[in-house]
């Protein structure tokens, strides 16, 4: 045990460089891992703590259309046994606020009339700490995604456009607001005092609104209180429904991309660690080859041989892992924060969860590593002595490489034939085939990762360029009506026809369908509401697209979200019987599409669909338009803006999808770049220890080249370029991978949201400079390595 512990530190000793760097391989692959895990056990555990804490809705009920009266829809959920509802709630719409300077167009506000507690249901958690009864009069409270977004603190005041004046506003609280306080989303409830309510809205032109939310004991059970609504009424529920689906979406999306994709890039990390550990071991095996040797007719057994190598890697992962298992729990409170900002009240910490996880997690990897030092060390079992003195190798090694490196492929590869540089560089590859395909592995996985994550975060940045396949309209102008009492379709349309600017214009309303289950194949399966979009115009024109078939232009026509297709088994030419209004309506399916808003449990309709239906209907929530030219825009946003400022919101597409996304992208940087710079430093310090086995084994050979007058700096250029060939190689092959195979493992998340084909914006000039760091680092590590050669006479490096 005393010559194992004895060689083991020797080994520890004499190659400090190379040892440290595989601890430091084996403390990013923990860290890594245990964040990925620490963050999966997460998502969804913060949501679930502060739905529960707040007693949070699963359906919020809006109250808009005139179509159904509040007062007796109300009345009738809070006589329902094991439902607890929230207070029915008054509100007015407004558009746009100014805050610290600058105007913020498209944000859509709930102005509530804050009623006294208590409250059963959507009960607000406060950052303040304190418990304040109302808002006090001349302030309001906002909810933490709004404050967020804008940096809006407590005692700020914020500007609010109320028609053609301003309402100014002091923030006295910030508030965590489940149902309407989701990231990425611009509609927010803002709590005002009831005078100020009273004063300043209510004397606004347009009528209140009114919504509710409603909490089941048990959630699985509220389509048969909508059945048992259905059968007591005469009218059914016709106004906005919004689900625990759509509620909860947006608080979980984030985490998990980030979680699922470092759990995957965490797993091939830990591959790329396992392997190169083995090789490294496996190297150090033939660079101590005679010396091994030795030590076996001395009479050291097989057994202590591989004990050496299991002592010195076991000491290396404990220094590793445990550090890593704690920068894991460090580093996932501020991704987790930066995603979960929204449900957060002031200074509250964030609950850990996993961190048992995290452990096992930990303690396997010790195990695997130690696993694999021992598969890979028992080679050191069959090192012959005599063998071993003679050639540095075993004999069958030995006569392996030389047939390897006397075949005519190679013989014609000569110094006559070709530059010496050119020639050493290649030799040097094809001598080290295992370590040349490690660095080809590891170029090719650094890059896909550092591509996918730029292709990701350009692709949500930029998703004005692609909207139309993530279920939006690509319309340049979207006109949102915020007051609909307020609200004028016949003066807007007479206005747009009028300008000659206009190409052609869309009215978009929407209503609720309901989809029953065929009872005689299904009698456990429950109905399923889906938005219906209502078109008075053409779908086509307005740039909305689908993955299969067209959009619907008869009355009789529907496309569908990919969500109901696959819930319900339809495709094109299907037909689908969907109640509207209470009355049952059979269309052919034209058309699947997809879309992240409402998670594509959606429909598109004509309005011919739904005049069959309501012949009066004429409900608009928002208008879009096209222009002829696309330099008018701006002009034409302006000018609509200022003619109907007391009902609507003029906004080009770009300004309505960067209002939503925007923050989307700028969470998704953070996780990206760290996994980024963590595959860069990887793919550094494995070249260089790679290269640094490969450069010790053929130290004679780099003497002998020194002695016939080949300098240092012209050696270690010849290894490094020819790394640079292989990691080039590498990088192209990543970039295949990164555009068109990890997207892949990003749709099996995605598709749960209603995104099935990810929207890919593709800027080469970015993805090949980000493949190029990848090539960067790894001739770095080769020239890092190569420094030895300098540093060392002919006559040592012959001698070695």
């Amino acid at each position: 045990m005393a010559i194992m512990w004895r060689l083991s530190l020797s080994y520890l000793r004499k190659n400090k460089t190379q040892n440290g760097f595989s601890t430091l391989l084996i403390l990013l692959s923990t860290l890594l891992v245990a964040t990925a895990v620490i963050i999966l056990a997460n998502t969804g555990n913060l949501f679930k703590e502060m739905h529960d804490r707040a007693h949070g809705s699963h359906q919020i009920l809006s109250f808009e259309k005139d179509l159904n009266d509040p007062q007796a829809v109300y009345d009738w959920w809070q006589e329902q046994e094991h439902v607890d509802v929230s207070p029915l709630l008054q509100y007015r719409t407004l558009s746009g606020i100014t805050f610290d300077g600058l105007d913020i167009p498209n944000l859509y506000l709930y102005m509530i009339d804050t009623p006294a507690p208590p409250w059963d249901v959507d009960k607000l958690i406060f950052a303040s700490g304190l418990q304040p009864t109302l808002p006090e009069q001349g302030s309001v409270w906002i909810p933490t995604s709004m404050a967020n977004s804008y940096h809006i603190a407590i005692g700020d005041t914020i500007s609010f456009r109320a028609g053609s004046t301003n309402l100014n506003l002091t923030v006295s609280d910030i508030v965590v607001d489940v149902p309407y306080g989701a990231p990425f989303t611009n509609t927010a409830r803002v709590w005002m005092n009831p005078t100020d309510y009273q004063q300043d809205v209510q004397a606004l032109a347009g009528n209140d609104n009114y919504m509710f939310g409603i909490h089941f004991d048990d959630y699985s059970t509220n389509s048969r209180y909508w059945e048992k609504y259905n059968l007591e009424h005469d009218v059914p529920f016709l106004e906005t429904k919004m689900e625990f689906e759509s509620i909860s979406s947006f608080y979980l999306i984030i985490n998990q991309i980030i979680g699922f994709i470092m759990i995957f890039l965490g797993v091939v990390m830990l591959v790329i660690a396992l392997v190169t550990i083995g090789f490294t071991i496996s190297d150090a095996i033939l660079a101590n080859y005679k010396t091994i040797g030795i030590l076996k007719s001395l009479g050291l057994t097989s057994h202590k041989m591989i004990g050496t190598y299991v002592i010195q890697y076991a000491i290396l992962s404990l220094v590793a892992i445990l550090p890593g298992l704690m920068l894991s729990v460090w580093i996932s409170k501020p991704l987790m924060s930066i995603s979960v900002s929204s449900l957060r009240a002031g200074g509250d910490d964030i609950p850990m969860q996993g961190i048992g996880a995290a452990l096992l997690v930990s303690a396997f990897l010790f195990a695997l590593v130690l696993l694999f030092v021992m598969l890979y060390a028992n080679k050191a079992r069959h090192i012959e002595p005599v063998q071993a003195i003679r050639y540095g190798m075993s004999e069958a090694d030995h006569i392996r490489i030389a047939q390897r490196m006397n075949t005519p492929f190679f013989r014609a590869i000569g110094f006559s034939r070709y530059p010496v540089s050119v020639v050493i560089g290649f030799r040097n590859l094809m001598k080290n085939i295992r370590s040349s395909a490690l660095i080809l592995l590891l170029t090719m996985m650094a890059s896909a990762v550092l591509v996918l994550g730029y292709v990701v975060v350009t692709s949500v940045s930029g998703i004005y360029q692609t909207a139309a396949n993530w279920g939006y309209d690509n319309a340049n102008i979207a006109a949102v009506v915020v007051n609909k009492s307020h609200f004028s379709l016949d003066k807007l349309e007479q206005v747009l026809e009028q300008d000659n600017r206009i190409q052609n214009v869309g009215w978009q309303g929407n209503t609720s369908g309901v989809i029953r289950p065929d009872t005689s194949i299904n009698t456990q399966s429950q109905s399923t509401s889906l938005f219906l979009s209502v078109l008075d115009g053409s779908y086509d024109q307005l740039g909305f697209e689908n993955l299969r078939g067209s959009n619907p232009r008869l009355e009789n026509q529907i496309s569908i979200g990919v969500n109901i297709a696959k819930t319900y088994h339809k495709d094109l030419g299907d037909l689908i019987d969907i109640y509207i209004e209470g009355q049952k309506r059979t269309f052919v399916i034209t058309g699947v599409y997809q879309a992240i808003a409402n998670m594509s449990v959606s429909g598109r309709i004509t309005m011919d669909a739904m005049h069959s239906v309501n012949s009066s209907y004429k409900d608009v929530d928002v208008v879009f338009i096209n222009v002829n030219d696309p330099v008018q825009v701006e002009p034409i946003v302006h000018a609509l803006n200022e003619q109907f400022k007391d009902s609507t919101s003029v906004v080009t597409q770009k300004t309505l999808l960067d209002s939503v996304y925007a923050e989307a992208a700028d969470i998704l940087v953070y996780p990206m770049t760290l996994i980024g710079l963590l595959f860069i430093l990887v793919t550094f310090i494995i070249i260089f220890s790679t290269c640094r086995i490969s450069i010790r084994k053929e130290s004679r050979t780099y003497g002998i080249y020194k002695s016939i007058g080949l300098t240092s700096s012209q050696i270690r250029l010849s290894i490094a370029m020819g790394i640079v060939i292989l990691s080039s190689i590498g990088a192209l092959l990543g970039i295949v991978i990164g555009i068109y195979v990890l997207p892949v493992l990003l749709e099996l998340v995605l598709s749960g949201y209603g995104i099935v084909e990810l929207p890919l914006i593709l800027n080469w000039a970015g993805i090949l400079l980000f493949a190029c760091l990848t090539i960067l680092a790894a001739a770095y590590g080769s020239w890092v390595s190569s420094r030895v050669i300098r540093h060392s006479s002919p006559r040592n490096l012959v001698i070695e």
